[in-house]
């Protein structure tokens, strides 16, 4: 209801009203429903009859001062309407629309208070009634609002939805219209006309409905993808034209989103962990990724004999504003690896299962043998390629890196446009596309290695140990930043003025201190971490996020976070972790193994740590070609703006490549240049505020399989991803800007990270993520700090709250909520 006066600040049409709470239209009932009263939150209560409590509501007077409300609401001559929405209407895993009463036709204060009564009295409905009690729904949420419009005199009505909801088509408004007011759909009296329309494309004359002319159509689309960016997420609306004008009644966030998907099975695991599905991703990240990944893992099938046809489909889609990966193709390949296990293979990326047991495994048999033979001998051979000229491309790329960046330094407002162009170009299609195959490469060795050794290893080893075995790979050029950070805090905490400075003022004023003071030791290291560091920034894979080395208040607000906060250094500084040499990893498999089985494992575990760190090294060189990326695109985007091609800077970010190349080689006017701006800025504002479902499948699990998935009690399980049991107090954080709130020794729980969080997780107790997999950036990291960590605790971030002391368990993924919560 509260949508509605959302609505009116945007200069949408919407029908004068007066909204009456849950609380409060709760107090003018209960004393009519005594039963209710002082019950706990899980008891089922002893209701009268339906009939007795109209016949109560019937009896009871409100409060004059609701009766006076109401009559100055209302004017003479003028038709209300009292629409009524249940507490749990708007929930994800509950359907309460339609269920309670909605009363039109009103014109008195009498009329109107009869039907507030009305609409109380349909909450105990038997149909009602025996939902929320199937749903099992706490008696507290036996609750609605009210409010109370002017009632428009429709020539026509409708329902729409900022999305398909069949098909999950995420550009497509679906509509459902009738002639006359819109109670008559929602009775059900009458058969409306249902319409699609595209988010993008003006609906033309002969395209419209026998209902909306096309004017009205084209109105309607634009101010529904009004109403879908200023809320960011998928909407539900109520609407109705008088005459001309189109005035919305009614709106509400879609909140069942199912993981239905018309063709293919799609994930956005790793993409969402590493960064680029973890918010809306324009259409100049989404063009380069869609190009990388396509063409590094169609090569690698290929090169593997994992895939039989060279004609390889699409390999990933852009939904709701994110990435999605074909992970249906990937798991066929993986089907031709020996010791293929479905689950495990789920489990280590953290992919959602519509199957019990543990799916699909290869297996051996004299017609697969000779296949698995192959497909084995050609992984270990690119696996040895890979190993053997890891450093050469490792160097070769920041040779390449060192020298781009130079060049982006050297423009100026003198240089040609088309010398940027021509640079912009090539870092685009050349050097970055080299950085991410070979990134991707490395990814895809590392998950077929993993598959094949961690099943035969396990069968030796517990999981804990292999957890061990796994960590403290060396120095991983991700946590290197972290530690130069600390070492810049301890400059400050030992130096009385610098100490004082920090802590008496906010981070603008040191900024400005340290910009007017350029030479003193604080300064000065700042400036070489900028230089060294520069290319990280606090959402790394967002091209729209500023890296370290363009501001340096970035850098500062990190810093005066540990300075205010010197028990987080403290318990950071402990956290950092030595290389795991030969003789702990002996000692570490001693006693599970035989000493002529020692050499296999210990030339195993040695593999998967080597692809590990490589891994890392070849992600911060990514990191590296991004902030690249970003640069040059600033550089164009600004002699774009300054010759009037696009409105500002930052616009070129929502071009896909492809695109922006049109353009620069006259095939594209400037007209749909900003079009296309216009269009992917909607669609990611759309989305903004929305978290998608990480998996969309051609068939979901049917409801006897989700019970089984889903766990109802107080008790939450993951995967586990590094060994370690430790108890402490929980910190929900759903977005790195909150960082700062998490305080040292505690659990940080969020549905999952990207490599922005990193420099927090030296300060936690524990990590616990809704998605993600042991292989993942996050999971590393976490290793290399000893940080118990567990993966894939879905919902954890609904059932968990902050303040719940827990105790988890790193190594079997179990968390158990303690008795008395906080």
């Amino acid at each position: 209801m509260n949508a509605l006066i959302n609505l009116s600040q945007l200069d949408l049409q919407v029908p004068k009203g007066y909204f009456i709470s849950e609380d409060k239209l709760t107090s003018l009932w209960t004393e009519a429903i005594p039963e209710l009263v002082g019950l706990e939150a899980t008891n089922q209560p002893s209701l009268p009859t339906y009939e007795t409590i109209v016949q109560r509501l019937d009896q009871l007077s409100f409060p004059a001062e609701l009766h006076k409300e109401i009559s100055d609401l209302i004017s003479p001559n003028k038709t209300y309407i009292v629409r009524s929405s249940g507490l749990m209407e708007d929930q994800a895993s509950t359907s309460f629309a339609g269920q309670y009463d909605t009363i039109a036709n009103c014109t008195t204060n009498d009329n109107i208070i009869a039907a507030l009564k009305q609409c109380i009295a349909s909450l105990f409905k038997p149909a009602s009634l025996n939902y929320w009690q199937t749903q099992q729904l706490d008696i507290q949420n036996l609750k609605m609002s009210v409010i109370i419009q002017e009632q428009i005199s429709a020539v026509s009505s409708g329902v729409a939805f900022t999305l398909n909801p069949l098909t999950n088509n995420d550009r497509l408004l679906t509509l459902e219209v009738v002639e006359g007011a819109g109670e008559q759909l929602v009775s059900g009296l009458v058969t409306p006309e249902h319409l699609t329309i595209d988010w993008f494309s003006t609906i033309g004359l002969t395209d419209g409905s026998k209902i909306l002319s096309s004017d009205q159509l084209n109105q309607l689309r634009k101010q529904l993808l009004l109403i879908a960016t200023f809320y960011g997420y998928p909407i539900d609306v109520e609407f109705c034209f008088s005459k001309d004008s189109l005035f919305f009644l009614q709106a509400r966030p879609i909140t069942t989103i199912r993981r239905k998907i018309d063709e293919g099975n799609w994930t956005t695991t790793n993409f969402r962990d590493g960064g680029v599905s973890a918010q809306p991703c324009p259409g100049l990240m989404w063009s380069l990724y869609r190009e990388s990944w396509q063409t590094t893992l169609e090569k690698f099938l290929i090169q593997n004999k994992l895939y039989d046809s060279t004609n390889i489909n699409q390999l990933s889609i852009n939904h709701f504003a994110r990435p999605y990966w074909n992970i249906g193709i990937v798991k066929e390949a993986m089907s031709r690896i020996p010791g293929y296990i479905e689950r495990e293979f789920d489990d280590e990326l953290g992919v959602y299962k519509n199957y019990q047991g543990d799916g699909y495994k290869s297996k051996l048999s004299v017609k697969t043998l000779s296949h698995l033979i192959t497909v084995a001998i050609k992984i270990n051979k690119t696996t040895q390629q890979q190993q053997q000229t890891a450093a050469k491309q490792h160097k070769q790329l920041l040779e390449t890196y060192q020298s781009i960046d130079k060049k982006i330094q050297s423009l100026s407002s003198a240089t040609d446009q088309q010398d940027i162009e021509e640079l912009w170009e090539t870092i685009i299609n050349d050097a970055y596309l080299q950085s991410e195959q070979t990134y991707f490469w490395q990814v895809y060795v590392n998950t077929v290695q993993l598959s094949m050794k961690k099943t035969a290893l396990l069968k030796k080893l517990p999981l804990d140990t292999f957890f061990q075995l796994i960590s403290k790979l060396g120095t991983v050029s991700h946590i290197q930043p972290l530690q130069d950070l600390y070492e810049i805090v301890e400059i400050i905490v030992t130096n009385d003025t610098f100490k004082q400075e920090w802590m008496m003022n906010s981070p603008v004023d040191i900024n400005t201190l340290l910009t007017k003071q350029p030479h003193r030791l604080d300064a000065l290291r700042i400036e070489a971490f900028q230089e060294t560091f520069g290319y990280h920034s606090n959402r790394e894979l967002n091209l729209l996020v500023p890296s370290y080395s363009e501001n340096q208040l970035l850098v500062v607000d990190l810093l005066k976070d540990y300075v205010d906060h010197p028990e987080k250094l403290t318990t950071a500084q402990r956290s950092f972790s030595q290389t795991l040499t030969d003789e702990q990893m002996e000692k570490l498999i001693e006693p599970y193994v035989t000493k002529w089985q020692r050499t296999k494992v210990m030339k195993d575990i040695k593999m998967l740590r080597e692809l590990l760190w490589w891994r890392e090294e070849f992600k911060d060189v990514s990191t590296r070609f991004y902030h690249l990326v970003r640069q040059i695109t600033l550089k164009l985007g600004a002699r774009y703006s300054q010759l009037g091609y696009i409105d500002q800077t930052e616009d070129l970010f929502y071009l896909e490549k492809e695109t922006l190349h049109s353009f620069m080689t006259n095939q594209l006017s400037q007209e749909s240049l900003q079009k296309s701006v216009q269009d992917n800025r909607i669609y990611c504002q759309a989305y903004r505020h929305f978290v998608p479902p990480g998996d969309l499948m051609e068939t979901s699990a049917s409801p006897e399989i989700e019970n089984l998935l889903v766990d109802k009690q107080f008790y939450l399980a993951g995967i586990g991803a590094n060994d370690g049991i430790v108890s402490g107090k929980v910190r929900i954080l759903l977005d790195p800007k909150d960082i700062h709130q998490l305080q040292a020794g505690e659990i940080l729980v969020t549905r999952f990270t990207d490599t922005g969080w990193s420099h927090a997780f030296g300060s936690i107790k524990g990590l616990i993520t809704e998605t993600g997999g042991i292989l993942c950036h996050a999971s590393i990291v976490a290793r290399e700090f000893g940080i118990p960590t567990i993966v894939c605790a879905t919902n954890a971030t609904e059932n968990l709250k902050t303040g719940m002391t827990v105790t988890m368990n790193g190594t079997t993924g179990d968390i158990t909520i303690h008795k008395g919560g906080c």
